[in-house]
This record gives C-alpha cells, structure tokens and sequence, in this order.
C-alpha cells in the first residue's frame, strides 16, 4: 500500500492526519494518530503536536493529559502541579523527554524519563529504584508503565531490554517472545479495565484491549508505521496511538516466520486446532540459543503462562538422555556395550519357551531396541514367539490416586505393564521397548547403589547446566499440566512414570537445547570437552549400531553428509515432545507441548525445519 493510499483509509476510518499551526500539511499527514474517547481538548492538541513527532502521551487516574514532542513541544492538562512544572523545567534545559507516567493510585504520583536521568515522586521504591539503575549503569530508560491493580507493579524499558514486576505472566512472556527476533520492547500500555499490550518496533501482541484500537494498531502497522505511542483513558475505555515515523528495517524476524508458518496458519491458530493450551520452542544455531519462548498456559483456564524454562514431561525423550546416562556408566566403569545386561540386574530376566537360552541381550543390544526384550510388536499374545498383535512398548502412568510400583514390580508386572521378558532372539528383531530401558535404569541402580535421578544429577545434568531436568516422580520445580485430546486438563495435572529411564524425564526446552549444544560440539570437536562423555563415546552414541537409522539411544538420519541429524521424539499422556540435533550444522530445536496430539509438534518442527532450510 502506498502512502496516498494509507492515508485514504486512515482518514475513512478515524485515523487523524489534521494540520498543524506550527507546520505544513505534508509535516502533518506523516505521523498518523488516533484517538478514540478521549477529552476533545486532547485530540486537538495531539493534531497540532503530532506533526513534531509525539515522544509521550499518558493519562493520570483522573483523566488528565499530557503530550510531549521529540523537539520540546508539550501540552498538560489536569497532571499534578509537580509533574507539570517538572516536565517545564526539563524541556527547558533540553533534556529529550521520552515517557510520562502516572501509578494507578493517582495524587501526586508520577515519573519523567529523558535521555540524561529521570525525575519522579510517588513510585514503589523497587521501581524507582530499578529506573535508577538502569540510569546509572548507561542503559537511559524509554518508558515505564503501570498495570491498573496499583502497588508493586510495573514494567522499565530501556534502550536495551526490560524488567517488569507483577504484571500478568503471558504479558511478560509476551516481552520475552518478541524480542527473541533481534527486536526490542518499545512501549507496555494496561487499559484501566484489564489487557494489556506490548509492542516491539515493527512487532506487537495485545490481549483484552478494545477490538477497534486493535484494528487501528494493524492499519498503522499494514501503512509501515511504526506504533510509538500506546496510551489508555480511565474513562469510557478511551485511547489513543500515534506514530512519529515508518517501522525500521530490520533483519528478518525467524520467530515470527516460524510461528506464522505452521501448517499454513499461526502457532495460536493451530494450538487451537489441536485442544493444547501450551507449546515451549527453542531453537539452536551456531552451538547456541538462538530463541526460545512460549505460547499459552501451563494449565488450561489457569493464569500461568508457559515459559522457555517451565517443566513438561519429556516422554520417551527420556530414553535418549538415560543413554547419555548409560554410555557415562560404561565409560567410567570400564565396561562393554557388548557386556550381556543380565549379571548387572541382580534379577533374573524371564525368556519364553522359544528364545534360545545362549542368546545375548547386550547392552547395545537394548538401548538400540533389538535385545529381544518385550516392546511394541512383541507383547501379546502373552506366550507367543511370533504373530504378535500390534502396539506395546510404553507405558501408561499412574494416576495421582493410584499407588506407584516399585522398579522391582514393574518389571516382574505388578503394575499396570507385562512383566519383563525376553520374547524374541536378541540381536534377530528390532522391537521399540520401553522395557529395555527399565532395565538400563536397574543397571545403572544396581552398579551405582543411587536413584536414576540422583545419579543423572550428578553426572550428566550438573555438568552439562541442565538445572531444570529430573527422573523424580514429581520433580520440584514448576510443571505444565498434561490436557487430553479435548484439551481437558488430566487428573492432578500429570501421571507418574517409575520407568523413569523409558518415560520419567521432566526437562525444559532451554535444557534439552543445551544438551544438543554439547552433543554437536562434542561430535565434532577433535579430541575430549567438557562434559559426561569423550568424544569416543558421544560418536559411539550417535552412529549407527544394531539398528540401522539407529545409534544407541536415538534416530539419526543423513549419516557422513553435512545435513546429519540424531533425534527422539516423546509421547505420555498429555504430554507430546521432540528435540533434534545438527552437530555438521551446529543447529537443532527442541518443542514441548502440554496437549495429547502428536501433530501440533511435528507441524511446529517441519516450520522450524523449513523457515532454517535443514533437511
């Protein structure tokens, strides 16, 4: 759309281009701004002063006014007698006055930022304090804003990034998100009747604010312009929004291609699609986070917002990172993959009556899933050899009124599972079982004399800065709830996994991209870095073994080619995940949702996959 264009339906709906006594008509019709319900006096006055470029236009409790000018240009009406002759005398002395605001709590409250320092009266002490701070660490603040609910809350934005105290948690998730595209936070407005609104140079969000000033938020947006100015009356739901110049050209934004490239529609449209109320990404290049943010709620209805560093269940993500885990056991313990597993049970592993009794379930054996040991296709009929029906292999959980079985119990079936067994010829079939697994966990129990979650502690999770990643039955840190295919929240919010190996793992995604940060720089490097594994076990790990398409523990694809890749993917109930790595690449994503439909995670990784062009 061009500019005569622009101005032909701002001016149809609404949107003021008046003239100015100061200026010319072509000085006017540049900076567009719209007013809805606000004191007429105000909408005069922003006419005239638009033209100047508006820096700052904010309402007190009371409904009084003041604009501000980037040249020094300013107008008041009903702001306090302090404020008013504080704001005087700062443009008097050429101070570049960049935001005025009022606290909710009204009276003689009120702050002053300007490119050399601030001037304020009434604040909470935190956020004078941090407004200060920002000051006097060379980081000159561009707004603050004040949510209605009054005391301790508010948001600082500098030139450089944002603190916020109090504020509604998918706001500050909002903040967050936008500006994992290389933009930054530029304006934070709360209408006096709930929403908010965050806007981030040539980006914004808003949630609960007026339809119509969302609509004209898009208008300026659609004409190139940049949103400068977002601010709420305390009556009659007014507000107003203006601009002082065109949006900047800025590198592309991947976050937003990427969210904008799902199955055709957004991220949001299709979390709604599928009935899941929360989605975590993060993405990783050159060895290093390149974004990560969240959609939505950890739990449906609830306020909680979910976070790049919220805790989901990883489902059978677990089993790639047990391996880590396992390959660490054999690597300090002097052991073998080709060791048999069975003298390190302390357990006698059944076999049915056609599995030949010389033959080895070893190590590599079950963690590439063709040991032999019960799993998807090899599970009933109960004393068949062959013929089996389909589906087996995982786990279903317990219920938080349920009594959890002992690992002892699981794998001679006294929970809710088949016992554990040998039903074909170990190394002849591959068979994905989560029951290999569980005996990996009872190895590593076994010849460490500690917990699966202690141990991963200590040796892979500690190391590699994985602070929010346990095999604990219900760790401490904060959880998404699991939410059924209707979106139904689950019973206590999650079920329990004592297969911890197979199917216990909570993590986030930050952390499941800093293990794919390790593992890509440990597979390429030239000789041992820091971590849980040498280099030798790493490329053990992630080459193919007795499975093809299979190292031990993951899928790997495009062996000996630049776009190589290794990857799990992860289905509980209530819970679906995958995570991916490049190591030629140094590239990789991880996503976690808190729905039971597979398909959201594999629409939102084929966007990642197609927005970086990896294979």
């Amino acid at each position: 759309m061009d500019r005569r264009s622009f101005l032909a339906v701002t001016t149809a709906t609404g949107l003021g281009v008046g003239l100015s006594a100061f200026g010319s008509a072509a000085q006017a019709a540049s900076y567009p701004y719209v007013n809805r319900r606000v004191p007429a006096e105000a909408t005069t006055k922003m006419g005239e002063l638009a033209p100047y470029g508006v820096t700052a236009f904010a309402f007190t409790p009371s409904n009084g006014w003041v604009i501000v000018t980037q040249d020094g240009r300013y107008f008041a009406r009903g702001i306090p007698d302090a404020c008013f002759t504080e704001l005087a005398g700062l443009l008097k002395a050429g101070r570049k006055v960049t935001c005025v605001a009022f606290p909710p709590e009204g009276g003689d409250r009120w702050v002053i930022t300007t490119d050399k320092g601030m001037s304020s009266r009434g604040l909470p002490e935190e956020c004078r304090q941090r407004i200060a701070d920002n000051y006097a660490a060379g980081q000159p603040v561009a707004h603050v804003a004040f949510p209605p609910a009054g005391g301790n809350r508010w948001v600082v934005v500098t030139t450089t990034g944002f603190f916020a105290r109090g504020v509604d948690d998918e706001c500050y998730q909002m903040m967050r998100n936008l500006t994992q595209g290389g933009r930054r936070v530029t304006r934070v407005a709360f209408p006096y009747g709930g929403g908010w609104t965050v806007v981030a140079q040539d980006r914004f969000f808003a949630r609960g604010i007026d339809d119509e000033c969302y609509q004209q938020m898009n208008e300026l947006a659609g004409g190139g312009w940049e949103l400068h100015n977002v601010a709420f009356s305390p009556v009659n739901d007014g507000w107003s929004l203006c601009s002082r110049g065109k949006a900047p050209v800025l590198p592309a934004d991947r976050v937003r291609q990427v969210e904008n490239n799902v199955q055709g529609g957004t991220v949001w449209q299709r979390m709604s699609a599928w009935k899941t109320p929360g989605v975590a990404v993060a993405v990783v290049t050159g060895n290093r986070v390149a974004w990560s943010t969240g959609y939505g709620r950890l739990t449906a209805g609830g306020t909680a917002a979910v976070h790049p560093e919220s805790g989901f269940q990883a489902a059978s993500i677990s089993k790639a990172v047990t391996a880590i885990g396992v390959m660490r056991l054999l690597q300090t313990r002097k052991k073998s993959l080709t060791d048999d597993i069975r003298p390190y049970l302390d357990w006698t592993l059944p076999r049915r009556a056609c599995v030949p009794e010389s033959a080895v379930p070893t190590i590599d054996r079950v963690l590439s899933h063709r040991a032999g040991i019960i799993g998807r296709g090899s599970t009933s009929p109960a004393d068949a050899c062959s013929g089996f029906t389909a589906g087996g292999g995982g786990f279903a959980g317990y219920g938080q009124g349920a009594t959890v079985p002992s690992l002892l119990q699981v794998m001679n079936g006294e929970g809710n599972s088949p016992r554990i067994e040998l039903t074909t010829t170990p190394g002849a079939e591959y068979h994905y079982s989560g029951a290999g697994y569980v005996l990996l966990q009872r190895m590593v129990e076994q010849e460490t004399g500690q917990t699966l979650d202690r141990y991963m502690t200590d040796e892979v999770f500690t190391p590699l800065g994985m602070t929010t990643s346990s095999y604990a039955l219900t760790p401490a840190f904060e959880l998404a709830s699991g939410h059924t295919t209707t979106g139904a929240v689950i019973p206590g919010g999650h079920n329990r996994y004592p297969e911890s190996a197979a199917a216990g793992l909570y993590t986030n995604v930050l952390d499941l991209s800093r293990l794919i940060c390790y593992l890509n720089k440990a597979w390429t490097a030239s000789g041992d870095i820091a971590g849980p594994l040498s280099r030798s076990s790493v490329r053990t790990m992630l080459s193919k073994g007795a499975q093809p398409d299979m190292g031990r523990g993951y899928f790997i694809a495009g062996s000996g080619t630049k776009s190589f890749s290794y990857t799990h993917d992860g289905s509980n109930h209530g819970f679906k995940s995958v995570f991916k790595g490049y190591p030629e690449l140094g590239a990789g994503y991880a996503v976690m949702v808190n729905g039971d439909n597979t398909g959201l995670v594999n629409e939102i990784a084929a966007a990642i996959r197609s927005v970086y062009g990896w294979a």
